[in-house]
């Protein structure tokens, strides 16, 4: 993609296509951040002792996530400048967003830790690959305007679905929250 001097704008489909990209391509992040301790406690019957001593486990995936997407957006998408391959990009982060599903269907509280990991990890790809595919193309002086629309628009989306997925959480329905939740990267690889 070639330079664009102006910066990011509404009527802009790129400005969209990031923005729905990085805001439903990253919820599972909130999802993961704010119901785990929820799900352990009512579905897994960790007391809080347990869950304090297991809650840094999903973060962690999402650091890691940073790294290894950063890497892969360095080597593989010239930077993210590369629109098919960051199309590929986030259709294998799509692809490895779904196990997360399979989360309420286990009983195995070393097993759902390591998908919560997972999931985190694999989300950080959408965030890595958008900001590098929007300050590819939009010109530096707007790198500011880009980190803004990107963590609001996702600020944004939790604040809107969450309590939806409390509402969920509420009523015992976990699978259904867990289904859920991963339907948004696909929306966000589709809209992309």
């Amino acid at each position: 993609a070639t330079k664009h001097t102006g910066g990011p704008h509404w009527t802009h489909a790129r400005t969209w296509a990031f923005i729905c990209a990085y805001s439903l391509g990253a919820l599972p992040l909130g999802f993961v951040l704010y119901q785990t301790s929820l799900y352990l406690s009512a579905v897994l019957h960790q007391s809080q002792a347990q869950i304090g001593a297991v809650l840094w486990i999903p973060p962690l995936g999402w650091e890691a996530g940073y790294f290894f997407w950063g890497w892969v957006t360095d080597r593989f998408t010239r930077g993210g400048a590369d629109l098919r391959a960051i199309n590929r990009m986030f259709l294998l982060c799509t692809l490895l967003s779904l196990p997360l599903a399979l989360a309420p269907r286990i009983s195995s509280v070393p097993l759902t830790m390591a998908l919560l990991f997972f999931a985190m990890f694999v989300t950080a790809g959408f965030i890595i690959g958008s900001l590098a595919y929007a300050n590819s193309y939009y010109s530096r002086a707007h790198s500011g305007l880009i980190a803004g629309l990107s963590a609001g628009s996702w600020s944004a989306m939790v604040a809107v679905v969450m309590p939806g997925f409390g509402w969920l959480f509420d009523r015992g329905q976990y699978a259904v929250a867990f289904d859920a939740v991963c339907l948004f990267p696909v929306a966000g690889y589709l809209s992309w």
